[in-house]
C-alpha cells in the first residue's frame, strides 16, 4: 500500500467492498481479530504504562472527534495491516472540537516504529481528507496520595470533645463571605477561568474558519 496517495474509506462502510479513490483501489478486508472478546483484560492504565515501557505505545492525531476506539483499530488494520488496541482520548473543557486523538498499543515495538515512520515519510488520508499524524506515545504515571496510617482516638474522649464542640458551636454560613480571603480568591479564580474559556473559544472558532476555507480551496482544485 502506497501511503503517499492512499486514502481510507470511512470505517463504518462495508468491510468487503473494493473502494476506488482516484488512481488507487483499496480492498477493505475483514480484520482477522475483528471479533470482540467478552473477556475483561487488565486495566487500561496498566496496559498503557507497560506499552510505554516497551515502546509499543503510539499517539495518533487528527481524527474526527466522532470516531470510536473500534473505528481507530479498523483504520490501523486497513492502513498498515497491523492489529492493535486503541482508545480515544477523552475530551476535556479545552479540547479542540475539530480534532481527536487516540492512544494505540501495538503488539511489538517494530510495528509501532513502522507505523510512525510511514506516517512521517508518507501521507495517509482518512475518508474526510484529513492526514493521519502519529508519534511515539508517552505516559506519565499519576502520583497517588500516600496514606501512611491512622490515629487511634479514645472513643469516650472523642464523644466528649464532640459534645463540647456542639455546645460551643455558633451559627455560621457554609459559603465564603465577601469580607474573607477565600471569597476574593474564589472570585479571582472564576475570572481567570472565564478568560481562559474565552481565549480557547476564540482560538477554536478561528481554526474552524481556516479549516472550512482550506476544504473549499481543496475542493476547487
Amino acid at each position: 500500500m502506497t501511503l503517499s496517495d492512499g486514502k481510507l474509506p470511512p470505517p463504518t462502510e462495508s468491510r468487503n467492498k473494493a473502494k476506488s479513490y482516484g488512481s488507487q483501489v483499496l480492498e477493505v478486508p475483514e480484520r482477522p481479530d475483528g471479533r470482540r472478546t467478552w473477556f475483561k483484560g487488565f486495566p487500561w492504565e496498566d496496559r498503557m504504562q507497560t506499552a510505554h515501557e516497551q515502546g509499543t505505545l503510539v499517539l495518533l492525531q487528527n481524527f474526527d472527534p466522532a470516531y470510536t476506539s473500534a473505528e481507530v483499530e479498523d483504520i490501523v488494520w486497513h492502513g498498515f495491516k497491523e492489529s492493535c488496541t486503541a482508545k480515544m482520548i477523552q475530551r476535556v473543557s479545552n479540547s479542540s472540537p475539530h480534532s481527536g486523538q487516540a492512544l494505540v498499543i501495538f503488539k511489538t515495538r517494530e510495528a509501532a516504529q513502522m507505523v510512525v515512520r510511514k506516517l512521517d515519510e508518507g501521507c495517509l488520508l482518512l475518508s474526510n481528507g484529513r492526514p493521519l499524524v502519529g508519534s511515539i506515545g508517552t505516559h506519565s504515571a499519576e502520583k497517588k496520595p500516600i496514606f501512611f496510617g491512622h490515629l487511634v482516638i479514645d472513643k469516650l474522649r472523642h464523644q466528649m470533645l464532640r459534645e463540647r464542640e456542639m455546645k460551643e458551636a455558633v451559627s455560621t454560613s457554609h459559603c465564603s463571605q465577601p469580607n474573607t480571603t477565600e471569597y476574593d480568591m474564589a472570585m479571582e479564580w472564576c475570572l481567570l477561568q472565564e478568560r481562559s474559556d474565552l481565549v480557547w473559544g476564540n482560538l477554536y472558532k478561528q481554526q474552524g474558519k481556516e479549516l472550512r476555507k482550506l476544504k473549499a480551496e481543496l475542493k476547487a482544485k
